[in-house]
Parts: structure tokens; sequence; C-alpha cells
């Protein structure tokens, strides 16, 4: 999310919701608490852009991006969620008037976050996963 402006429209590195790390034009709702462990995030119509670190030095940074699904879901415990700080940033940010969440992390977290995203898929064949009342499915992608 570097060179994000606060105006009437803003680009962000990644479309929520595809493996496109391309860049995504919205208008600009406004920054939202970063709270304590993001580095900045920002709310774009129905989309929002986490991030928990800063400049990757070139390097492609690595997403976590969660999108609002209605398929079938495996529900994730507390556990589950607690254990990778960006599933947790991603579940604490999607609202319910979220579609999707982006959030970006540290390429050498890639990874540990497949592993993490397969393991889950792993105990269930259903698409999407549930936590707190929602469904979503959920993806990494290298920016």
């Amino acid at each position: 999310m570097r060179g994000v402006e606060y105006n009437d429209s803003m680009s962000h590195s990644g479309a929520p919701g595809s493996g496109d790390p391309g860049t995504a034009r919205c208008s600009a709702d406004g920054p939202l608490d970063a709270g304590r462990s993001a580095v900045e995030a920002v709310e774009c119509d129905s989309a929002r852009f986490v991030n928990l670190t800063h400049s990757s030095g070139g390097v492609q940074p690595t997403y976590l991006v969660l999108t609002a699904s209605d398929a079938e879901s495996t529900q994730l415990t507390l556990t589950d969620v607690l254990s990778m700080p960006e599933l947790q940033n991603a579940v604490a940010y999607f609202g319910s008037d979220t579609d999707s969440v982006r959030v970006r992390t540290q390429p050498s977290r890639r990874a540990a976050l497949r592993e993490h995203v397969d393991a889950l898929a792993d105990r269930d064949p259903a698409p999407a996963f549930a936590f707190g009342g929602r469904r979503f499915e959920l993806s990494v992608v290298v920016g």
C-alpha cells in the first residue's frame, strides 16, 4: 500500500478477491484504525487493504486474500484464526459491508501462510471457511 493517496480515487496493489496482483482503483472511503499489528489499513468501497509490513525492498510482497463466499464452509476455531497474524487481521477487518480483505505481509511468510491455509482446507473438502457467522474463501497471492 505504498503511495496511498486519500483523494477521490485510490490505487492499491492487488485487486481483492482475485489472484491478480495488479492495481485496483476505487473511491477513497478513508483510512481505518490500523490497530496494534497493522502498519496501515484502508477501506475502498467494499474492500479493505491491511498492511502488516513496511516496504519489502523490491521483493514482491505476499498477500493473504479473504473473499466473502456463500459456498459450503468449514468452521474455523479461535485457535485456527489466532495462530496466524495475517488470518487474524483478515478476519478482524472483515466487516459486515466488506466483500474482501487483502493483508500484505513479509515475503518470507509465504510458505507458512500457504501451509496454514492448506492445512485448514485439508480438514474438510468444503470450498470456503466460516468464522464469526461469516463465510469466506482464503488464498495466498504473491504481489
